[in-house]
Order: structure tokens, then sequence, then C-alpha cells
């Protein structure tokens, strides 16, 4: 019996340079979340569609990110009809949280914002969407199921203001758009969108107000994200907003 013990105890011995010191790591393949902090500067960056060497954005509204921009960045009537923002434009009304009440561009304010709530209340008319993480639910060891929640804001004088017989709601707009731009994209190093409450209970689009001047929409996506080895998730890319384009 003690040469028995003897073995257990050495077998259980745990190197100091193991990140669990003292105790030992048992279950292997664990998915630590250790990436779900990039996610929204991944999501963010992606919904920004800037150029790079290979890659010019279209102006053209079958493309969901274009419809996007052109219901995010223009008020008024007809934004379809509006030439696609210009990557500085989109830059210059990405929230800023050094320069938080200061917009580079006074007449737009801010538009996109990789958070979930920034004060003061919206008062004018003008469109905003917010993006952050949801909830997460975990599937199995390898496997978690995590969810992006996008919300649309704009003022009620601007939600049917647009002048197109079938988009009378800039926000169902606007979240179809992201829909269509997100579901079934496998996002490197992030993990797979998808829109399915079986896969993910929050999955779901739905109006709702501030019971003053605002409407919204609240689209939930849902992602898997999983370990492709054994206590090691696949490294995440970590490149700067913008793929370092826009900088100072």
């Amino acid at each position: 019996m003690p040469n028995n013990i003897g073995e257990e105890k050495q077998r259980l011995t745990v190197s100091p340079d193991s990140p669990f010191y003292p105790y030992p790591k048992v279950y292997s393949g664990f998915y630590d979340l250790s990436e779900a902090t990039f996610i929204p500067r991944k999501v963010i960056d992606y919904l920004l569609d800037m150029p790079d060497a290979a890659y010019m954005p279209k102006d053209d509204n079958k493309y969901p990110r274009t419809r996007l921009w052109k219901y995010l960045y223009y008020d008024g009537p007809r934004p379809d009809a509006q030439p696609l923002p210009t990557p500085q434009q989109k830059m210059e009304v990405l929230f800023n949280p050094e320069f938080p009440t200061d917009p580079p561009n006074k007449e737009k304010g801010y538009r996109l914002f990789p958070q979930m709530f920034v004060k003061p209340a919206q008062t004018d008319a003008q469109t905003r969407l917010y993006v952050y993480m949801g909830r997460t639910i975990a599937t199995s060891d390898l496997e978690v199921q995590m969810s992006v929640v996008f919300e649309v804001w704009t003022n009620y004088t601007e939600e049917s203001n647009t002048k197109v017989t079938e988009a009378y709601s800039r926000c169902l707009t606007i979240t179809q758009a992201i829909m269509a731009a997100l579901h079934g994209v496998n996002m490197t190093g992030v993990g797979s969108f998808y829109y399915n409450r079986s896969k993910h209970a929050d999955c779901t689009d739905q109006p709702f107000t501030d019971k003053e001047s605002n409407v919204g929409r609240r689209l939930i996506m849902g992602l898997t994200v999983t370990s492709d080895t054994k206590n090691s998730p696949k490294s995440h890319s970590r490149l700067p907003l913008g793929e370092n384009l826009f900088l100072a």
C-alpha cells in the first residue's frame, strides 16, 4: 500500500512551470474563452468592410455590408441611392472612447459602437449600431456557443423615412443586412456564425423602444467557438482595427 500511495503522489506531481501549479490539469481540451475578448474587434473590423491589397468594397446594394453602411450612415430618404461611405467616413463615425463627446464628423456623430451602451441618450435624428458579446452556453469541453448582440437605434423620425417601398423600417433593413453578412460565415480564429435557436436559445430579432423618441431592433447571432487542440484554442490573428490602414 505505501508504494501505491508513493506512486500516485509521484504521478500527480506538478511542475512549477505549469500555469496550474500546484494542482494537476486533469481535463484536456477545455476551451477557456481566452480568445473571446477579441471577438468584438474582429466583428467590428469585418462590418467596417475596409479595402486591402486584394479587396475593394463594391458600391452595389446586392452586398449586405454595402446596404448596412448606407442605411447606417445616411439620414433622410433614399439612403440606398447614396454612394458607399469612404473608409475615412466610416472611421469618423466609429466610436472612439478617447474622445467620447468629440466625434470627428460633428454632423454625423458616432454611429458604430463596439460596446453595450454610451451616454448621453440619443436625441438627434440619427441611427446607431451597438455591437457587444451576449450570453455564453457551454455545450462540451471542446465547444461553446457564444452570442453577439447587435442593437440598432434610430429616432422615430428616421425609422420610416427611407422613402423606399420595400424598406419602411430602417432598423429592420440594417439587422437584415447584418444577418446576411454573418450567417454561415466562418470568421478565422473566432468561429462560425449562425441564426438557430436550437443551438443558442438567445438567437432572435426583436423590436424595442425607449418609450420616448427612439425605436430599435436587437439582433442576436450565435457563434460556435471550438478548441482545436488539447488545452490550446486556435490562435487569434489579432489584426488591428482596419488592418492597420487607419492608425495615426
